[in-house]
């Protein structure tokens, strides 16, 4: 070329195209990531190099290299000019001095000194570090450690683990799994020379043990020899890299739990639980320890906390904790059991003589081993109804009197033990036990109905006949229970004869005797009715943890003893079926943490059965015992021991171990203490044992000593079991129930209470008595005469304050009425009592001679300490009811009740941890009697809350209290009244039993000032001495008053004579009025007081008696009180007055009358001697007498009528006592107060009779009470005649009747004549099914179909089962929704069935092209299979009132308004009548209840209201008056309102109510359709190269709508930044793990347009039509049908949603990434070019330099 320029141009441009060729290569190799989803491997570059990650997911691999480059860079450019460019060395290799890198620019080569190079990675919580010489791995290399997860993988390597562990012999705690390895350019590569690894987990430690195992490709584990240096971390040498398993050693044992699950139960319930420990390796190759199940299969755990399947038949060596579950299946047989039979023969004739005759019966017989007949308390067989004539006349005199027990648990009324109870309530506590002998032992006297032998007579119908022998009593040893066995179930089939002939089935007419019936036996003939069944089952714990439990359904007796001691069925009385099941475990103990000993006893059950008459006889029976055994207890001569174990004070101690050894034979036997401290050793044959206790209770110290157990046998063999001390003659003591004592040590022991009284020297003698007279009035005389003795006083003082927090604390001060906010009110008795005991605490503190502590204790049900002993602030309570009694069955009680007892012993509590050297004083404040008291057993622990319902005095609860008060050391008692004194009547009788010497007071705080007075007294009374003379002070009780004010003043000498002068101090003779004066008064509390004052210097003359005498009576308080509470005092001993003029007459008389030990009401408050002696002063209670009321009765009649002889049916009658005046204002002639014994306690407590042909339709009370007396407005108290009727009872008999009640006109007869009446509405539960996303016409065709949509109900509770389908017909009518928003429900109304859980199930409710999601009140269904819901329950929105909320019902017209509720009081408590205007559900009417006693939101009724005392009604029947029970009522659904004159309405209320939820249906069932969706990948591949997957590509979507044209859709996702976004095309991602492109494709035609191809590929021409058809999809043409062969250019894959959609695309140029060259040659030729250039200019410049 010529021109130089162009020349220049030229090479230019070739260098150019150089540049841009070498760019473009890098480009094209460069791997392009778009992916968002996790990698698999990350590599992590040095930091001056870090790459970009944009993955934002967690990593499964982690790569590093060095922190920098590994070597220094030598760059030297061209020409004369040279430079030595180094890079910094920035790595954290330890490089010395000698191994510093020199190098030399000249050609000498470079010498490398290898250097020391650490590499690290983070995995988890652990790091691991490798260390080694830097030429053992390239310098490139980089670390990649992934921990081991894959469960497939895990395993095979926790398999190689064991392995290794057994053959070396360690456990396993832990295993880690690490796959270690170095990486260059993702290629593997293996150290040259070892290194060393380590690795830092925090799960080991230093102090720790660990093995390192490397696992080949084999999976055969190599030990690495590693070890855990002083820092924790585990090191080992690697000569190379792979699998490497951190082991960490656990301990020298391995401890294995063997669980057994019953595999028909869903879920799964456990029955056994064994544990073992065992050396590792050792084995386990037995599992069938649970007798009655086959085993299934099992399982063991894992390291990853997952289970294995096992083989049960094969050994499995273990070398790590683990748990092993085994799956069994009940075992099916008849199970044989050996029982007893006693036929009882009821009337076994009569012997007619001219000595009487003579009643031949098998209750003419006595046990001798039992209590004598007393008071004719007997039980007999047969009842003693003279009605049926089931017994002789001789023996119907017999009866037993008890409360009975209703099917709720709760006690009813009292009934006779020897007479049908009428219903299925029981009776409970006729036995008391089995004793060591295995007797039966009952309460009460009884014929020997289970003693093991015949007893027989000679019967003889006259002197003159034959002699024939006739058994009272046969016992049948031979009969055979035979029990369906199921598991570890027994359920009780039915009973063979000794001939083994089946002679009764369980359940119905259970009648095993029946052909045995003797031909004499004149009761009951139809069958063999009298009858008892005893048998005996023995079991142990062992390993069992399944269910553990006993239940019975029938009649009559039924008892279950465990252990002989503790009854735990007790369904005693005759009666219908009943039903008593027990869970035993709540007996045997914590089934968690049982002691081996307590494992291993052996445990009897004795189930006594009797029938005794009175109609049918059922018996059903079903008990859950492991490895039960039934046997019969006379079979071998065995007898039982037991004892109690106890602290030093007779409380029971649990947890005592003992051992019982023969010393014969060596065998032992364990047993521990129960929660009582009682402990048995059973089955005892004769020998001598010795008792040792091997573990004593936490706290206490282990005897040291052992006894002897003598088992003896008497002269008829029978066994009997005693213990002795450790020489063998001298018996061990015994409680006072007679039961055997050890008593316990303390570790520390507790030193007892010093008292804070000291004994009193001397006491002043007197006397009170009293006498009644012919008018009904009584002389009541006090008499005093001797000496005095001495008390102590202390100015510390300790003082408690037991404060009541019962619910009626939230009354007013002066009455009945609740205040809500009684913790502020003014008003109210708790807010008084608090700032009464606050005034009092601030009082004594600012005292400078007291030095005073305090303490706060509140009681209710319960009680609990509010403050400890304090100097500094105190706690008050802060609320009414905190302390409920927890419970089960009838023992629970609610917060509230008033207890006594329970404070008294929380104030215990206090009082013995006191200072020991401080008065003590207690005052115990409450606004009411005791009504709940602590039940107890035989060692005084609490059992339970007796009391009844807690609203009544309760005798026995004010005696527990006064007992427990008895037990308190103390200087001063005082009890202080809160509010009206007729809430607190006993209140003060508390003090009675305060401990000898103790100060007592008694003060009624009816306002804040009585308060504030009774804190002043107390004050006084314990911070002052008194100083007085001699004075004799009566206080009488609100129950009497003088019927004279008179009072009569007579001495006597020790002869009796009276003396009328006495000597004053001069000793000068005087009147006895001027040395003695008298007086009566009022208290401050307005109580009469009898004072008899002797002159201050007058002193008591030696030998005699002075006598003060005042004529009373009985007040209209001591009536109202013995009408609301009867008797509630006992006269103290020796309180009748002598019926000779002498002091000690012959025939001593003071127990003798109306008062000593008598019940009645006590005549004074108080009645105290105040003395002084010796400076000092003192005061001493006199006995308390009490005096009686004269109550006049008189008798009612009932008569029955029937308007229709065909409606004739025994009906029962109640009689109703009622009242026209009253202390409520509102109680007139219309509307009555009805009575029961609640309210006059001489009512009968039952006042329901039977009325039948046999009693020709008529019953007569008698001694029926004629007055009732009350409390006016004015505190007055005034009288009022009683009237009587009687209304009938309603039963299923009766209940559509009317009973039209006339009353005769003395008043002493009711006529009740029967008509029909209207019916009540049914209980109903609603059930809805609502269906989301399906039209009304898809719904029509599930119910269409041949096997329709079906709902299944099964009660759980009840196990009635109901199946709901949709009716088509009424499809139309019942279906509410519509189509627009694909919502529709049914609902089903189901009468007759209850609330509660339910098995709930459906079938045939799918829909093709659906998917269905089920939820049952909100719960979703994933399984149908033991699928259970609660119903739901409903909830008022609002309630208005119409009027006044609560109004007198009266014959006359209200108006109401248009309302949609009427309730109605019914009088005597009865209940409530409820209209409303449409019919309501269960749960609905459950909230309308609440409703009724609402007081804040509602309408406030009292009593409160229960749904089964409320009678439902509705509709448009009561517009042409409805009939309920005895009365009517109508109302016009508009306005008007009336009731008829009958006396059962008492008030009513109406309004209108709303729910909160328009649908308030128990059982919703929602079924939500959602059509069926698919996934589609979208995989990008080349039509030239097999394999190869581009990225990059984009697509976008177009679905065809309704019009049929395509639409393009557009795809949701996140930016960077986090902001939500939308675009129109696909990009195609094929890296491994990526999810599908197009997710939940929903039906439809669809094709898909290639937008923009991949790198060096062709563009898509054509579009991909496909379609998606009920999760389907489908290749297509463009008019939506289904191609017969895939196109050449795409082709679909997958199943079940899932589908692969890949599409291939024309290659320009091969990329290198694809196995092509690229550009590469394109580079290689403008590198010619270029060289071709530079050598052009150069030869152009050499000849330019020429030519110059």
């Amino acid at each position: 070329m010529k021109s130089n320029t162009k020349k220049r141009l030229i090479a230019f441009m070739l260098c150019m195209v150089l540049v841009l060729s070498s760019a473009t290569s890098a480009f094209a190799d460069e791997p392009q990531n778009t992916d968002s989803q996790s990698q698999t491997e990350v590599v992590t570059e040095p930091v001056a190099d870090e790459a970009q990650n944009t993955d934002s997911q967690s990593q499964a691999e982690v790569v590093t290299e060095p922190a920098a480059d590994e070597a220094t860079e030598d760059t030297t450019t061209e020409d004369t000019t040279t430079e030595d460019t180094t890079t910094e060395d920035t790595t954290t290799e330890d490089v010395s001095t000698e191994n510093t890198i020199t190098e030399d620019v000249s050609d000498t080569p470079d010498i490398e000194i290898p250097s020391k190079k650490e590499w690290s990675v983070q995995v988890g919580n652990a790091t691991v570090k490798v260390n080694g010489s830097a030429d053992a791995l390239p310098a490139d290399a980089q670390l990649s450690v992934t921990e081991i997860t894959s469960e497939d993988e895990v395993k095979e390597i926790e398999k190689a683990v064991e392995e290794k562990a057994i053959e070396e012999q360690f456990s396993i705690k832990n295993i880690f799994s690490y796959d270690i390895k170095f990486l260059v350019n993702g290629s593997e590569v293996q150290p040259t020379t070892p290194v060393q690894v380590s690795v830092d987990t925090p799960e080991i430690t230093s102090s720790e043990n660990a093995a390192v195992l490397h696992v080949d490709d084999n999976n055969v584990a190599e030990d690495m020899k590693g070890a855990v240096d002083g820092e924790g971390k585990v090191v080992f040498d690697a000569p190379h890299f792979s699998k490497y398993v951190i082991v960490q050693k656990g301990n020298s044992k391995v401890n294995v739990t063997i669980e057994y699950y019953d595999d028909t139960q869903n879920p799964k319930t456990m029955i056994y639980a064994s544990k073992k420990e065992l050396s590792p390796g050792e084995s386990i190759s037995n599992y069938d320890i649970a007798d009655n199940w086959n085993i299934n299969s099992a399982q063991k755990s894992n390291a990853t906390g997952g289970f294995d399947w096992i083989s049960t038949s094969e050994e499995i060596q273990v070398v790590s904790d683990c748990t092993i579950k085994v799956y069994c299946d009940p075992q099916y047989e008849r199970f044989p059991g050996s029982t007893i039979f006693y036929d009882y023969t009821v009337k076994a004739g009569t012997k007619n003589s001219i000595l009487g005759d003579s009643y031949y019966s098998f209750n003419q017989l006595t046990n001798d081993k039992l209590t004598k007949v007393s008071e004719n308390k007997k039980l007999i067989a047969g009842t003693n109804d003279p009605n049926n004539g089931q017994n002789y006349p001789e023996y119907q005199k017999y009866k037993i009197s008890l409360p009975s027990r209703l099917p709720d648990g709760n006690v009813g009324p009292t009934k006779d033990a020897n007479c049908w109870t009428g219903n299925d309530s029981t009776i409970p506590k006729l036995l008391k036990g089995i004793d060591d002998k295995g007797n039966v032992i009952f309460n009460y006297a009884e014929p020997g109905f289970f003693v093991d032998s015949d007893f027989s007579i000679n019967y003889k119908a006259s002197w003159n006949s034959s002699a024939e022998e006739r058994f009272l009593r046969k016992v049948y040893k031979n009969y055979t229970l035979v029990f369906n066995r199921h598991g570890d179930t027994y359920t009780l089939s039915g009973v063979k004869d000794g001939k083994g002939n089946w002679v009764a089935g369980a359940g119905n007419n259970f009648y095993p005797l029946d052909k045995v019936l003797p031909s004499y036996e004149d009761s009951e003939r139809g069958n063999n009715n009298y009858f008892g069944m005893r048998y005996d089952v023995t079991f142990k714990i062992g390993d069992y943890v399944g269910p553990l439990n006993y239940k019975f359904t029938g009649d009559d007796d039924l008892w279950v003893v465990l252990d002989g001691k503790k009854i735990v069925i007790d369904l005693g009385g005759i009666h219908s079926a009943a039903t008593g099941d027990v869970d035993l475990w709540q007996y045997i103990g914590d089934k968690e943490n049982l002691t081996e000993a307590q494992k291993q006893q052996t445990h009897t059950l004795t189930i006594l059965y009797m029938e005794r008459g009175a109609g049918a006889s059922n018996c059903q029976m079903e008990f859950t015992l492991p490895s039960a055994k039934i046997q019969q207890v006379d079979q071998t001569k065995m007898t039982n021991i037991s004892f109690y174990k106890t602290d030093a004070e007779g409380k029971g101690l649990p947890g005592a171990q003992f051992s019982l050894m023969n010393d014969s034979t060596q065998a032992t036997m364990p047993a521990t203490s129960d929660k009582d401290g009682l402990v048995q050793f059973q089955q005892l044959v004769a020998g001598t044992y010795t008792l040792t206790e091997t573990q004593a209770p936490n706290g206490y110290v282990t005897s040291t000593t052992s006894w002897k157990v003598k088992v003896t046998a008497d002269s008829s063999g029978d066994l009997s079991a005693r213990i002795y001390l450790a020489d063998g003659t001298t018996e061990l003591g015994k409680l006072a129930s007679g039961e055997y004592q050890i008593i316990n040590s303390a570790s520390t022991p507790v030193q007892p209470p010093t008292p804070g009284i000291v004994e009193t020297k001397k006491e002043l003698s007197h006397e009170k008595y009293i006498a009644k007279n012919e008018d009904g009035t009584y002389n009541l005389t006090l008499n005093v005469s001797g000496a005095v003795g001495s008390e102590s006083y202390a100015n510390k003082l300790d003082v408690l304050f037991v404060m009541d927090t019962s619910n009626s604390m939230m009354r007013e001060m002066n009455s009945k009425n609740n205040l809500n906010d009684y913790t502020t009110n003014e008003n109210s008795r708790f807010f008084n009592q608090q700032k009464a005991v606050e005034a009092a605490v601030a009082k004594l503190k600012s005292k400078k001679n007291v030095d005073a502590q305090f303490a706060v204790v509140s009681f209710d049900t319960q009680a609990g300490i509010e403050t400890e002993w304090t100097k500094d602030s105190i706690k008050y309570p802060t609320q009414v009811g905190n302390y409920p009694y927890p419970g089960g069955y009838y023992y629970g009680k609610q917060a509230g009740g008033t207890n006594y007892e329970a404070g008294l012993i929380k104030a215990k509590q206090l009082l013995d941890s006191g200072r020991t050297d401080a008065t003590k004083i207690v005052v115990f404040l409450s606004d009411g009697d005791p009504t709940f008291y602590y039940k107890k057993d035989s060692q005084g622990n609490i059992t339970g809350i007796g009391g009844g319902d807690g609203n009544s005095y309760s005798d026995t609860a004010m005696a527990n209290a006064q007992t427990q008060l008895s037990k308190m050391s103390m200087n001063y008692f005082y009890t202080v009244g809160v509010g009206p004194e007729d809430s607190y009547n006993h209140l003060s009788s508390l003090i009675s039993n305060a401990p000898s010497g103790t100060v007592k007071g008694s003060y009624n705080g009816t306002d804040s000032s009585n308060l504030k007075n009774a804190f002043d007294s107390i004050i006084r009374d314990a911070t002052e001495l008194l100083c007085t003379e001699v004075t004799v002070t009566d206080t009488l009780t609100d129950e009497v008053e003088l019927a004279d004010q008179k009072l009569q003043v007579v001495v006597k000498d020790e002869t009796g004579k009276v003396i009328n002068k006495l000597k004053n101090a001069s000793g000068n003779e005087v009147d006895v009025s001027d040395i003695i004066t008298t007086q009566t008064q009022k208290d401050s509390d307005g109580k009469t007081q009898i004072i008899m004052r002797f002159k201050s210097d007058y002193k008591l003359e030696s030998g005699y008696t002075y006598y003060v005498t005042a004529k009373i009576q009985p007040t209209t308080k001591a009536y109202l009180k013995y009408q609301n509470e009867n008797y509630t005092d006992t006269g103290d001993e020796n309180t009748d007055e002598y019926l000779d003029t002498g002091k000690k007459p012959g025939n001593d008389t003071r127990n003798d009358g109306t008062s000593s030990e008598q019940n009645g009401f006590y005549s004074n408050v108080s009645a105290n001697v105040t003395y002084k002696y010796n400076n000092k002063t003192y005061t001493k209670p006199y006995a308390k007498p009490v005096i009686q009321v004269d109550a006049s009765t008189v008798p009612h009649t009932v008569v029955k009528q029937w308007e229709y002889d065909s409606d004739k049916v025994a009906v029962d009658v109640e009689l109703k006592a009622y009242v026209t005046e009253a202390a409520d204002s509102n109680i007139n002639a219309g509307n009555p107060k009805y009575l029961t014994s609640a309210d006059v306690k001489n009512l009968p407590t039952s006042m329901q009779f039977n009325l039948s042909e046999t009693n020709n339709w008529t019953h007569t009370w008698e001694n029926l009470p004629t007055k009732y007396f009350y409390k006016a407005a004015d505190g007055s108290i005034k009288e009022t005649d009683i009237h009587y009727t009687v209304e009938e009872v309603q039963t299923d008999a009766t209940k559509a009747f009317y009973g039209q009640v006339t009353e005769s006109s003395d008043g002493k007869t009711t006529t009740i004549l029967n008509k029909k009446k209207d019916q009540e509405d049914k209980p109903f539960i609603e059930v809805t099914k609502t269906f989301k996303g399906l039209t009304k016409d898809q719904i029509r065709e599930l119910a269409k179909a041949s096997s329709p949509y079906t709902i299944t109900l099964t009660h759980i509770e009840t196990n009635t089962t109901k199946p709901l389908t949709m009716d088509v017909s009424e499809l139309d009518s019942i279906l509410q929704g519509s189509d627009d928003e694909k919502v529709w429900t049914y609902t089903w109304k189901l009468e007759d069935c209850l609330d509660g859980t339910y098995k709930v199930s459906e079938n045939n409710y799918n829909k093709e092209g659906y998917d269905v999601t089920v939820t049952v009140n909100e719960q979703t269904v994933t399984d149908w299979n033991e699928f259970s819901v609660s119903t739901k329950k409903a909830e008022i929105g609002s309630y208005d009132p119409s009027g006044n909320s609560i109004t007198t019902c009266a014959p006359t017209e209200f108006q109401i308004g248009k309302v949609n509720l009427i309730v109605a009081q019914l009088t005597g408590n009865e209940g409530y009548f409820v209209w409303t205007r449409t019919p309501v559900s269960i749960s609905e009417r459950r909230v309308i209840v609440q409703l009724i006693s609402d007081k804040k939101d509602g309408i406030g009724f009292s009593p409160k209201a229960t749904l089964e005392k409320c009678y439902f009604y509705s509709g448009n029947g009561i517009k042409d008056t409805l009939v309920f029970k005895n009365g009517e009522i109508k109302y016009d659904e508009q306005a008007k309102l009336t009731f008829d004159a009958s006396k059962q309405w008492t008030m009513f209320a109406a309004g209108t109510y709303t729910f909160k939820e328009t649908q308030n249906a128990e059982i919703q069932i929602t079924n939500t359709y959602s059509e069926q969706t698919a996934d589609l990948d979208l995989i990008k591949t080349s039509t030239s190269v097999a394999g190869t997957k581009f990225d990059g590509a984009e697509f976008k979507l177009y679905k065809k709508n309704d019009e049929g044209a395509y639409e393009l859709q557009k795809f949701e996702y996140t930016d960077k930044s986090g902001k939500n976004q939308t675009r129109e095309t696909i990009q195609v991602i094929n890296t491994d793990g990526s999810e599908a492109e197009l997710k939940n494709l929903q039906s439809g035609q669809y094709y898909l347009e290639e937008v923009k191809a991949p790198e060096a590929c062709m563009l898509l021409a054509d579009k991909i039509y496909f379609k998606q058809e009920k999760g389907k999809i489908t290749l297509t043409d463009k008019g939506g049908k289904v191609l017969a062969d895939s196109p050449t250019m795409w082709t679909l894959s997958g199943t079940d949603g899932k589908y692969t959609l890949t599409v291939k695309n024309e290659i320009l140029y091969s990329l290198p990434s694809a196995g092509g060259t690229g550009i590469y040659l394109y580079m290689i030729g403008g590198m010619l070019l270029m060289f071709a250039a530079v050598w052009i200019l150069y030869k152009n410049k050499c000849k330019e330099v020429l030519e110059k």
